[in-house]
């Protein structure tokens, strides 16, 4: 629930009170302590990163158990930047105050003059952390019953279920917060917190979303993209890269890049060498192949893909068994279990969709009856004849995005 239709955030006008972002997080509350504090440590070493990269100052970064709070006079584009930072859940602009229940109230009460417009319904949620003479409930009577008091002039009503305006009150030991926004982020795990990943990335709506949902769980990712030139143009590679740029948005990383991989030559020799039906089958085996010694050159751990189980005839579960064959990584499949309704719905979120989703030259190579049920003997044998997975990797080149 963001209330961006305000000209000016009562956070933002009331000048005597000390004012913050207050930074949530989710699972790292859950890991043991040496766990959570280097978690910690990489969340919040990725939230000054993509602070600076943004050039949206800030003074400093503290930390509480479960919360973080960023200092900063620019607070809500501190809570619109951290959204993309993977291991936050939410974020609010607050007002700082005692634990004392009077001063919350005073707080609250100015708080509410500002926000809430005639014949507006609002409630107040209050959640306590510590030890204080009261209660959640209690907060939440007493600060509703000043409220109406103070805006009874207005026709307001109090409406726990449908508000139209909230008033949120955390109260912790030593001091309590007040606000009425929260912006939303992606939660997860902090980015790199997991190890290294590469993964086969066309730029189209799956890989993508694969990408980033590795991304979500903490993984570094390296994509690699395999240009099929002559059977496919540039419009293929340009929305490959366009696309890329979206996902370096969530990537608090100062070192981000792609491997542009040529791979015509090999569909090439695929097409003129071997079984019609085996070329989709050997052309992905070739890019796990390729795939593998790119990830052993950047340590990486796994290869991450887009493959959802029955999607297209390489997906069938004979199939996905053949393409694992092809390298001693773990392979990770995201999406295996998703319809493509539902990856384009986490498209839409993450913002590739519109550019995935862009007209391109389809690859010329795909054959008209693909196998569906390969055999592992005959995939083999037909390998023998193509030979170029070291060319290709000793092509590979490395392209950083900013």
């Amino acid at each position: 629930m963001n209330q961006n239709e305000l000209a000016a955030s009562p956070i933002e006008v009331l000048d005597e009170w000390k004012k913050s972002v207050l930074v949530r997080y989710g699972e790292l509350s859950l890991k043991s302590a040496p766990v959570r504090r280097f978690m910690e440590n990489v969340l919040i070493s990725n939230m000054k990163w993509m602070l600076n990269r943004k050039n949206i100052p800030y003074e400093s970064i503290t930390r509480e158990r479960g919360r973080i709070f960023v200092d900063s006079d620019f607070l809500r584009k501190v809570c619109e930047t951290l959204s993309n930072v993977f291991g936050i859940v939410s974020t609010s602009p607050v007002l700082e105050s005692s634990p004392d229940i009077e001063e919350i109230i005073r707080l609250s009460e100015m708080v509410a003059e500002m926000l809430i417009r005639p014949n507006d319904s609002f409630a107040v949620r209050a959640r306590r952390t510590g030890i204080h003479n009261f209660t959640s409930i209690d907060i939440e009577r007493k600060v509703g019953a000043a409220i109406l008091s103070k805006t009874s002039g207005l026709n307001t009503t109090v409406n726990l279920t449908h508000p139209d305006k909230h008033i949120f009150i955390e109260v912790r030991e030593k001091k309590a917060y007040v606000y009425h926004e929260v912006f939303y982020g992606s939660g997860g795990l902090p980015y790199g917190s997991e190890g290294k990943m590469v993964s086969l990335f066309s730029g189209g709506i799956d890989s993508p979303v694969a990408t980033w949902l590795m991304m979500k769980r903490g993984c570094k990712v390296v994509p690699i993209y395999f240009d099929n030139s002559p059977y496919t143009d540039e419009t293929t590679l340009n929305r490959a890269m366009n696309v890329i740029k979206i996902l370096r948005e969530y990537a608090t990383h100062k070192k981000f890049y792609i491997y542009i991989v040529p791979h015509g030559k090999t569909l090439e020799k695929i097409i003129n060498q071997t079984p019609r039906k085996l070329t989709c089958l050997l052309c992905k085996r070739i890019l796990y192949q390729v795939a593998t010694a790119l990830a052993e050159r950047e340590g990486a751990k796994g290869i991450v893909t887009g493959e959802s189980l029955g999607q297209v005839a390489s997906q069938t579960l004979d199939n996905l068994m053949i393409l694992s064959e092809a390298t001693n990584l773990p392979v990770f499949r995201p999406l295996i279990g998703l319809d493509k309704l539902e990856i384009e719905e986490v498209a839409k979120k993450i913002g590739t969709y519109k550019l995935s989703s862009i007209n391109v030259t389809s690859c010329g190579a795909v054959p008209e009856k693909p196998a569906i049920t390969a055999k592992l003997e005959e995939i083999r044998f037909a390998e023998e004849a193509i030979n170029s997975t070291q060319e290709e990797i000793n092509s590979a080149k490395k392209i950083y995005i900013d």
